[in-house]
């Protein structure tokens, strides 16, 4: 009994050991170079579904500037013209108003955010925009994985 226990025990720390190599391992070869000069990102335009438009023709157009070594999370600035659309969260996502404004519906609820404020949306949500005139963000998504977005539904 003392010896299945111990192999059991044994296997545990050999395989945590090895997740942790292979962690340290994925970091050392992903990460990005530091930073030695001011970046410029440009922003390209970006692909979304045209169902997802409500009004107007918002001319989106997006950069990612940053991606974790592990993928799992992401930062970049967003903007768009003056129009109506849903958007639907396939990551978590934080945003930080840059430039303009916009209104929202997101999850029954009506609000506004300016220039300065931020909000969160839940992967698997949809949230309703209207841009009055122009909006730049900055966005950071994450990816939780699907088996802890089930154990943490909105």
């Amino acid at each position: 009994m003392k010896r299945i226990l111990f192999s059991g025990i044994a296997g545990a720390v050999v395989t945590l050991a090895a997740t942790q190599i292979f962690n340290i391992l994925e970091h050392r070869n992903n990460i990005a170079a530091p930073s030695s000069a001011a970046g410029h990102p440009q922003l390209k335009p970006l692909d979304v579904n045209p169902a997802w438009v409500i009004d107007g023709k918002p001319n989106f157009r997006a950069t990612e500037f940053f991606k974790s070594s592990d993928g799992k999370t992401s930062s970049g600035i967003f903007e768009c013209d003056a129009s109506s659309f849903e958007w639907h969260y396939s990551h978590d996502e934080a945003i930080y108003i840059l430039e303009g404004g916009v209104e929202l519906e997101y999850l029954g609820k009506k609000f506004n955010l300016q220039a300065g404020d931020s909000a969160f949306f839940r992967a698997g949500t949809v949230a309703r925009w209207k841009v009055p005139q122009h909006v730049r963000k900055t966005w950071t998504l994450y990816d939780a994985g699907k088996l802890a977005r089930k154990f943490a539904p909105v």
